[in-house]
């Protein structure tokens, strides 16, 4: 066989992957935690290995396709290089390097992006190449979207998907599990439709891709993704203006002019009927004309620029480092994110592209970013009239990308068009098609050690980039399965092995196994010596976490929590939750959640005024925030400080506080047991009684009313809990003889 036939073999296996790495955005596998980035991330990473196992055979066979660099790919290439070496100066390389479960990032992804766009750049050699990718692009883009269209039609199960997850708040998602990347993943597939309706001249081909293309606006538009929307909007009217007046022919320029006259015209009037039912009734339609920097979202978006602006100031140089914005996020946590229970509170990005990179990169990482694109752009305007259309649309799509990345980031779907569009653009711009050819002569020259070393580094990068954290990550969740059955000594045991594999989810998982410990190890679940030893497993887990990030707030506080729930065992673990707060305070002053923990270990120690002070200092983070006067009115309730603990209630109320379903009662309940207020508790269960008229409620209402020495109201109680459940006929018989002795 010549060295020409086994070039041309290995060049279509080097396509062939290439080709099966665009089908990543579509994978799930609720096997693993994170189940829309894990599958993807490593499937991408194992086939971008074997790809380049392929391509070093394939350069050692035939020149043709040695590596040949570009403007675009060293500013690429550079930006990688700061990522790794802004990493190793930031405060945590481990993290830089590995990235997270939940991200799936880090430099090692982002390295395997970097691979791919040149192995895109060093393999495509033809224009015809690039459009047939292109068209891979769009057919993934389109079985996405068939998802994200399912799920719409409220579908439960589809043959090519199997059992459909579907969003939630209307919102789709696909497969990709948030709405915001949703929509930055059509908003590009719209334009790569567009490209490839004019690019192809077959009418059944332009058929596809407007088909194709529509489905691709409605389900943007369906994301309900305001940065996207916004993206496509500006870019349009930027784009109509260059047809209008740049346009080298009449027809183009009338087709400019007509485009932006219709946007104007569609925009103005929905903006002037923004108080329309028909606008309000329209949830995309209400988010865009009603963006304000008061709504939550926004809010929280604009707090969390701020917080990025100061921690950047911090190391404007050279960063944090990659993965660790979530380390200058709790330095200078603004207070407000925090309005009640259920607020976002942990951010691992600024949600804000330019912010994300400044904070983890510095000033350095910025201008290499920026660069990238700035290139880009000018080398598709400098050559548009080679062919007005692509050349301009690659633009327009680049440009819409990087305005909507002002309000989200890319994830790994997001990168791999991202990444092939600059590829594309390295080829179109500033690479000549090339006429080497290989030799035709036998291969019996080929350097085999090369060949065999590569081989084995690849082997073993993958076992212990993928194949050894796969195995931890399926174990974890497996753990979790195993707590939710009732198995949790099991559970424990299999997130040990989970952990025990020493790989970069390791952290993660420790902190599952912590969430699922505090949640289930409580005494209707196990005994009082399972529940020590499995919280104190946790708590060594944790501690281990700090060892190895001392400066990821997070881990203390989980430690707090937990030796919190241990002090329940031994009041030595309350000294160590307000040792630990000292040292969480110095990384996060403003976060309330460490003044609670603080709080409440003091009252439990019988210190109640110093704990009342913490209580009142996490408020004092943001008077506004309703779990923060819970907590103090909590406590006040706990001291028998009532007077006060009513004013926090009567706040509360005004705050249309809703005390008046059964969630907020019981945890009301559970207030008062601590304070040992009888005749609350017996209050509030005759309104529980009432919202959540069970056997089990009115036994407890009995007991209360026991404690009261209410006997009569305890027999008619327990006689109601009966009637409701039966079952509870034994229980109740041996009440009632004590309840008469």
């Amino acid at each position: 066989m010549t060295r020409a036939q086994v070039a041309s073999y290995l060049k279509y296996a080097l396509q062939g992957v290439l080709y099966a790495l665009l089908i990543t955005p579509l994978l799930i596998s609720s096997k693993y935690l994170f189940p829309f980035i894990t599958t993807k991330t490593m499937f991408f990473r194992l086939l971008i290995e074997l790809a380049v196992l392929i391509y070093i055979a394939l350069a050692l066979i035939s020149e043709k396709y040695r590596p040949k660099m570009t403007r675009l790919s060293w500013l690429i290439v550079i930006f990688g290089s700061l990522i790794f070496l802004t990493g190793i100066t930031g405060v945590d390389f481990y993290k830089s390097f590995w990235g997270t479960i939940e991200r799936g990032e880090g430099f090692l992804t982002l390295g395997h992006l970097i691979i791919y766009f040149l192995l895109l750049a060093w393999t495509f050699k033809e224009k015809k190449d690039w459009l047939y990718y292109l068209v891979g692009l769009s057919l993934v883009g389109f079985f996405v979207n068939l998802y994200g269209l399912l799920q719409r039609l409220n579908v439960e199960h589809f043959f090519l998907f199997g059992n459909i997850i579907h969003s939630g708040a209307g919102r789709l998602s696909a497969t990709l599990g948030n709405a915001a990347f949703m929509g930055a993943f059509t908003l590009a597939q719209f334009f790569i439709c567009l490209i490839l309706f004019l690019q192809k001249k077959e009418w059944w081909w332009r058929l596809i891709f407007i088909v194709f293309g529509l489905l691709d606006f409605f389900i943007l538009f369906q994301t309900q993704t305001r940065g996207a929307l916004l993206a496509l909007l500006a870019v349009t009217i930027i784009l109509s203006i260059f047809y209008t007046f740049k346009g080298f022919d009449k027809k183009r320029k009338i087709i400019g002019a007509s485009i932006l006259i219709f946007v104007i015209l569609v925009t103005s009037f929905i903006l002037l009927n923004r108080g329309s039912n028909w606008v309000k009734n329209n949830s995309t339609l209400n988010r865009l004309v009603n963006i304000s920097a008061k709504d939550i979202t926004t809010e929280s978006r604009l707090l969390a620029w701020d917080t990025s602006w100061k921690g950047w100031k911090d190391r404007f140089l050279f960063g944090y480092g990659w993965e660790n914005y979530n380390v200058a996020f709790n330095k200078y946590f603004h207070a407000e994110i925090f309005k009640d229970s259920g607020s976002q509170l942990w951010f691992d990005r600024a949600h804000n592209t330019i912010f994300d990179i400044a904070v983890a990169t510095g000033i350095f990482g910025l201008i290499s970013y920026l660069s990238i694109f700035g290139l880009a752009l000018y080398l598709l305007l400098k050559n548009k009239n080679k062919d007005f259309d692509l050349y301009l649309l690659f633009a327009g799509l680049l440009l819409a990308h990087f305005l909507q990345n002002i309000f989200v980031f890319d994830v790994l779907s997001t990168y791999i068009i991202l990444f092939s569009i600059f590829a594309i653009v390295s080829f179109l711009t500033e690479q000549q098609t090339t006429l080497i050819k290989t030799p035709n002569r036998t291969i019996k020259n080929f350097n085999w050690i090369i060949f065999l070393i590569a081989t084995i580094l690849i082997i073993s990068a993958a076992y212990v980039f993928n194949f050894k954290p796969m195995k931890a990550n399926a174990l974890g969740i497996k753990a979790m399965i195993a707590n939710n059955s009732g198995q949790f000594n099991k559970a424990i045991e299999i997130f040990n092995q989970a952990i025990a594999l020493g790989t970069y989810q390791t952290m993660e998982i420790r902190q599952k196994m912590a969430d699922n410990t505090v949640v289930y190890a409580k005494p209707q679940n196990m005994s009082q010596s399972d529940m020590f030893n499995n919280l104190q497993a946790a708590a060594t887990q944790i501690k281990n976490n700090i060892t190895e990030h001392p400066s990821d707030v997070q881990n203390y506080l989980y430690l707090m929590v937990i030796n919190n729930r241990l002090g329940l065992f031994d009041r030595k673990f309350y000294d160590e939750v307000i040792a630990l707060g000292d040292k969480a305070l110095a990384l996060s002053p403003t976060r309330p959640q460490i003044y609670f923990e603080i709080g409440q270990a003091k009252i439990s120690l019988g210190l109640y005024q110093d704990g009342i002070d913490y209580f009142k200092n996490a408020l004092a983070q943001y008077p506004d925030a309703v779990e923060s006067h819970w907590n103090l009115m909590a406590a006040y309730i706990i001291a028998k400080q009532n007077k006060l603990a009513e004013e926090e209630y009567n706040y509360l109320v005004s705050r249309n506080y809703n005390f008046n379903n059964a969630d907020t009662l019981n945890r009301l309940i559970n207030t008062y047991l601590m304070g040992n207020d009888k005749e609350k508790i017996a209050a509030i269960l005759e309104k529980l009684v009432i919202i959540e008229p069970t056997g089990s409620n009115y036994a407890r209402l009995a007991a209360a009313y026991r404690d009261l020495g209410k006997k009569d109201l305890a027999r008619q109680a327990v006689k109601k809990a009966v009637e409701l459940e039966p079952s509870l006929q034994t229980e109740a018989q041996k009440f009632l003889e004590l309840l008469n002795q």
